[in-house]
């Protein structure tokens, strides 16, 4: 974003009517502005909203988030109500947000919640900056943070029973596609400016999703992604795809293979990999919904759908788990830090 820009885009909590008297405004005018102005001061009202001290105060310390040491001690509590503690051996103080997503936060809690509520309804960050009355620049700056949350969620994830798996393309940015020298497209197949993605699931619901790298799939690629996830002696449903063999042996798989160029014309109710394409469709769409992301943070990407797509089922769930995991799984990010970076593509919605 250039100097030029920043400059003509007006503060988040501007109106077309600041500096006019009441006098000189419409009634209608005058309640407009008013709500505005009222629903950016909620928003901004810092971390004393009801609510937010017993929030913090709900996640204990037994350690020291700076040196890690154990030899800490209650030292009462700030304006806010929020506990605060000492450590013994380097004689920092901290309370229940340091060292999280929330240490040093402007914004409470409840705007972190709603901005989750939108995430998982496959909202865009240009959405959620004008929804929310936020800076264009928070947005991106939150969904690493989130990003950050949740890496390595998927561990443990495990299908079992009938196990459909398939792969997706997903293109690179035109900028990033392979090019020969004379900028020329690389000839050689379709799949070498696109990103494979293994996607599986099973008939509890559950699901994973893995960045196989860039290219066609292999017995390989598939053994990484899955091999963890798949019970032994499941059956595998799945297409004609070679790669997929590994998998089966691997791990005394029943394989069940179908050819896919004839069960796609099957209405959903007959085709055994219905449920996998479901998938395959709703991620599609989702990434599509952040046009542009930098495709280094496709994991990331991958595992917030994964929270998207499994249990608990109610957004309010998921946006309670994600909290919790955010307390329970300390991962800091500072603003001057993430913004200190060259802009990637992947924030591109906070100049949409």
């Amino acid at each position: 974003m250039s100097g030029e820009e920043k400059r003509r885009r007006p503060a988040p909590s501007a109106t077309p009517w600041d500096g006019a008297g009441d006098g000189e405004l419409s009634p209608a005018e005058r309640i407009v502005r008013d709500c505005h102005r009222d629903m950016y001061r909620y928003r901004h009202a810092g971390a004393g909203l009801v609510g937010e001290a017993d929030f913090f105060n709900g996640y204990d310390r037994d350690a020291c988030p700076r040196c890690g040491s154990p030899a800490i001690e209650g030292n009462g509590r700030d304006a806010n109500g929020v506990r605060r503690w000492r450590c013994l051996s380097c004689g920092r103080a901290f309370n229940p947000a340091t060292g999280t997503v929330f240490d040093g936060r402007k914004l409470p809690v409840a705007d972190w919640t709603e901005f989750l509520l939108e995430v998982f309804s496959y909202g865009s960050l240009a959405g959620a900056a004008r929804s929310g009355r936020r800076s264009a620049t928070t947005p991106p700056y939150w969904l690493a943070k989130l990003l950050a949350v949740l890496e390595g969620v998927q561990e443990g994830a495990a299908l079992a029973g009938r196990v459909e798996i398939d792969e997706m393309m997903y293109p690179l940015p035109l900028a990033d596609q392979p090019r020969m020298p004379d900028g020329s497209k690389v000839p050689g197949g379709f799949s070498k400016g696109k990103h494979c993605i293994g996607i599986g699931c099973d008939g509890s619901g559950a699901s994973v999703f893995a960045d196989e790298g860039l290219g066609k799939t292999s017995g390989a690629r598939t053994l990484a992604a899955f091999g963890g996830h798949v019970a032994r002696g499941s059956t595998l449903v799945h297409d004609m795809e070679n790669g997929h063999n590994r998998l089966v042996r691997e791990l005394g798989l029943r394989s069940e293979r179908h050819n896919s160029k004839l069960i796609k014309r099957l209405p959903d109710p007959e085709n055994p990999l219905a449920a996998v394409n479901r998938l395959c469709y709703l991620l599609r769409l989702f990434l599509d919904s952040h046009t542009g992301f930098d495709r280094t943070r496709l994991g990331g990407y991958l595992d917030l759908f994964w929270v998207m797509m499994n249990p608990p089922r109610d957004k309010m769930e998921k946006a309670a788990f994600v909290l919790d995991r955010a307390m329970r799984n300390p991962k800091t990010l500072r603003y001057r830090d993430f913004y200190a970076r060259s802009p990637s593509s992947d924030d591109e919605e906070s100049s949409s």
